[in-house]
């Protein structure tokens, strides 16, 4: 029974065995990241809502909606802290799958959006919002390396990753040809909000040197949708005393192109 048992064990292992990297040549283990680059954000949705104070009886409320219009251009930074397994192959395959998990977290800065928002009423014109934002994220990601015949020296990849996005608006300013030099958001053109952020990835990684790998990806990031509100329009005199100001703006979507190092331990 035992030798039975034993032929078993024997045998199971060597079915098994040739689906598991040599530990001789593990490729597991920790790693830390630093990369940047430039990208764009699309066009999306503004909407201004707030009220006219006619007198203390009457306020005319103010509908504007609108879209940013054409892609803004951004620059990005970022750190990230990994751990890659060993690859995953079938038997006698000569391509292999290395899982990771990361957290990242990632900075994309100041760029300024305008909607072109026509106003309801009609008759008091378009209203231009521009947005200067900054935006930080913290993600959490699974990436997947391909191991293939063709190179065992460039790497193809892909991931996915979810988190946290912290936007920031300052010196917003909401502009109508009809009343030049007001700024309608002008006692309080600063606001934040958080929301939940998603982002896609696709690239290549070499090593330069033992134990660092350089790495090029595109990335689309993509940010709920988030609400502000800023301040009250105060020009004594010049023009009519209104409520605060609350801003939607819709889903925020980027194309990211990044280049950065990997030091593996």
């Amino acid at each position: 029974m035992q030798n039975s048992i034993a032929v078993a064990l024997i045998a199971s292992f060597t079915l098994v065995s040739p689906c598991l990297a040599d530990p001789g040549d593990s490729q597991a283990g920790a790693y830390v990241g630093a990369f940047g680059g430039v990208g764009a954000s699309i066009a999306t949705n503004l909407k201004q809502r707030g009220a006219v104070h006619i007198n203390e009886r009457f306020s005319l409320p103010i509908h504007a909606n609108g879209s940013t219009g054409s892609s803004t251009r951004v620059g990005v930074g970022g750190l990230q802290l990994g751990y890659e397994w060993d690859a995953w192959r079938p038997a006698a395959a000569t391509w292999g799958v290395r899982p990771a998990a990361e957290l990242e977290g990632i900075y994309i800065g100041r760029h300024s959006p305008t909607g072109e928002m026509p106003v309801r009423p009609a008759a008091l014109g378009t209203q231009y919002v521009t947005v200067p934002t900054k935006v930080g994220l913290l993600m959490a990601n699974l990436v997947f390396t391909f191991e293939t015949p063709y190179s065992n020296r460039v790497l193809p990849y892909v991931g996915v990753g979810a988190g946290a996005a912290f936007v920031s608006i300052k010196g917003s300013d909401s502009a109508n040809p009809m009343e030049p030099g007001i700024n309608h958001f002008n006692s309080d053109p600063d606001a934040s909000d958080t929301a939940f952020a998603m982002q896609l990835k696709a690239g290549v990684k070499t090593e330069v040197r033992k134990n660092l790998h350089f790495f090029a990806e595109y990335r689309y990031l993509s940010i709920d949708a988030t609400r502000y509100t800023f301040g009250a329009t105060d020009y004594p005199g010049l023009h009519l005393p209104t409520a605060k100001w609350k801003v939607d703006m819709g889903r925020q979507n980027y194309n990211l192109f990044l280049a950065g190092l990997q030091y593996r331990f």
